[in-house]
């Protein structure tokens, strides 16, 4: 089973929670996250392909939604296509007229934030599901990364374009600080980069920057010996213990959360 989520920007945080809660109980869910530079055509024709391939349509509707032409735009295609709809209401509103007929006979479940686990506890159930699931902790969200993220992770990289790989590690603190090492070749030369700097993950792109001194066994190389590090990735997969990304460089990465003893023994 599929579930859609229509939202406008100004609910996208509780858009994201919502699906990351729905997810977290085996649901598969379609929500729009465009890349940056996709084009306006292009990102209704994938809306359209979404709701399309969905079995439900979840409305968020807010004061902001109402008056969001793309929103409403969205559950004119769903009416079209006969996706049952149901509406998640984060607050009373007042629908415009050629609205109401959209909405006539879904049912609403009240998504203030007083009532969230209640309400989705409801949705839940009203999409075939069974509240009482224990979610899967394993998937995670970008905006409590400071929560969960910490720790020492392992990277394996490879580029596509220029076949180059290498691997290393980083240590990632709860204040943002990051620290790793990792190793290459660069011309055919093993260099050895020494990263000090500082992390950030924000919805789908994962960031470190910083500085890098590089470490290579020949004397009078031509490589600087420091330079300034910046490493931007868009995260395909991401769960407590594994991130999946890749690069505009052609870089394809992954990082294994690096499990302790103590924490094997527990």
């Amino acid at each position: 089973m599929t579930v859609y989520i229509c939202y406008c920007y100004a609910d996208s945080r509780l858009a994201s929670k919502l699906a990351l809660d729905l997810m977290r109980r085996g649901m598969n869910v379609w929500i729009d996250q465009a890349a940056e530079g996709t084009s306006a055509e292009t990102r209704r024709l994938d809306q359209i392909q979404g709701i399309v391939e969905s079995d439900h349509f979840v409305l968020i509707l807010s004061a902001t939604a109402v008056v969001d032409p793309e929103t409403f735009d969205q559950v004119r295609v769903a009416v079209e296509r006969k996706r049952p709809i149901i509406v998640a209401r984060r607050q009373e509103v007042h629908l415009l007229r050629d609205q109401e007929p959209l909405l006539a006979g879904a049912p609403v479940i009240d998504f203030s934030r007083a009532r969230y686990d209640e309400a989705l506890r409801e949705l839940i159930a009203l999409l075939g599901g069974d509240p009482d699931t224990a979610p899967d902790e394993r998937l995670v969200d970008p905006e409590e990364a400071t929560q969960w993220l910490p720790g020492e992770w392992r990277v394996t990289f490879h580029n596509t374009r220029n076949g180059l790989s290498g691997e290393g590690q980083f240590l990632f603190e709860a204040d943002g600080k990051a620290t790793g090492i990792v190793v290459t070749e660069q011309d055919g030369l093993p260099m050895e980069m020494r990263i000090f700097g500082k992390w950030w993950l924000t919805d789908d792109r994962l960031s470190v920057q910083g500085e890098s001194k590089i470490f290579v066994p020949v004397e009078d190389s031509d490589l600087p010996e420091r330079f300034t590090y910046s490493m931007t990735l868009k995260v395909l997969e991401m769960t407590r213990d594994q991130i999946k990304a890749s690069s505009s460089a052609g870089d394809q990465a992954v990082f294994s959360r690096v499990t302790t003893q103590n924490t094997q023994a527990g």
